[in-house]
């Protein structure tokens, strides 16, 4: 990972258990190039986002704290502008619902070195994220500011256009766009249609599509995979999904463009 002097690489790890916070250290050093703090508490945690706030992009947060037993934590994160993953020892549904309408990155259970692997890929993503464009093209302006959200909970520098001709002029104007989710129906160019015409300009190894409709058939799906597009979601999709769905095709985009620079290399030899 290229880390830039200006890009905060700091990851602040708010957890109240020695043993945990260190287990959280000991992987995210393990696997990444990421500075640690560590807070026991809350008030900890505010004293290091005062003194630290510029290099920390992402919190890693106990659920349960003793001065913050209700995930106040997070709020306070988010109050900073620093995402959020939350750690928690027990899981409910209604747990899940509540962070994810707060606007976490995502939570995870808190047990042994191996179950971190998973927290760690997602902060990584989120690192890369941040230098990353996305264009979301829909016609309503209530569904680009709702997918505009979810992808700024991830840290995407987000674009929008109202249809497909605006899209093809956006996407021009801002060529290290590498994420786009398009609608499929909208006025002067449907999402297919926006698909073929990206896709005829940019091998998959350049930019991720996804393609979203409420009309959720097997035939739709189908023409937007023909016709170029990394993926499909219904909507009303579930946040979750979306996140993984997002953040799983930058992935794969990541690998095709290393494997293809490996190619080359080995080429010039």
């Amino acid at each position: 990972m290229n880390m830039t002097a200006e890009a905060p690489h700091t990851v602040l790890i708010i957890e109240d258990s020695n043993v945990q916070s260190k287990i959280i250290r000991k992987q995210i050093q393990a696997l990444t190039q990421f500075d640690t703090l560590i807070a026991h508490s809350m008030q900890e945690a505010e004293t290091l986002l005062r003194d630290n706030g510029q290099q920390i992009f992402i919190a890693v947060i106990d659920l349960n704290l003793p001065d913050a037993p209700d995930g106040e934590a997070v709020d306070l994160c988010l109050a900073w502008k620093v995402p959020s993953i939350v750690l928690t020892a027990t899981f409910n549904d209604d747990i899940r619902r509540r962070f994810i309408e707060r606007r976490v990155v995502d939570y995870f259970f808190k047990g042994s070195i191996q179950d971190m692997d998973p927290m760690v890929a997602s902060l990584e993503r989120v690192f890369k994220n941040q230098f990353i464009t996305a264009l979301v093209v829909d016609d309503s302006r209530t569904q680009r500011a709702q997918i505009k959200k979810l992808l700024e909970v991830q840290r995407f520098r987000v674009l929008e256009a109202g249809d497909g001709v605006e899209a093809l002029a956006v996407f021009e104007q801002n060529p290290h766009t590498r994420l786009v989710i398009t609608d499929y129906q909208m006025p002067n160019m449907d999402g297919i249609e926006l698909v073929r015409e990206l896709r005829g300009r940019h091998k998959m190894d350049r930019v991720a599509i996804i393609g979203v409709s409420s009309v959720g058939s097997g035939p739709l799906t189908a023409q937007f995979l023909k016709n170029g597009s990394n993926d499909f979601l219904t909507k009303p999709f579930e946040v979750e999904e979306f996140y993984w769905r997002v953040n799983h095709n930058m992935d794969v985009l990541d690998m095709i463009c290393d494997l293809k620079s490996c190619m080359e290399t080995l080429e010039t030899r």
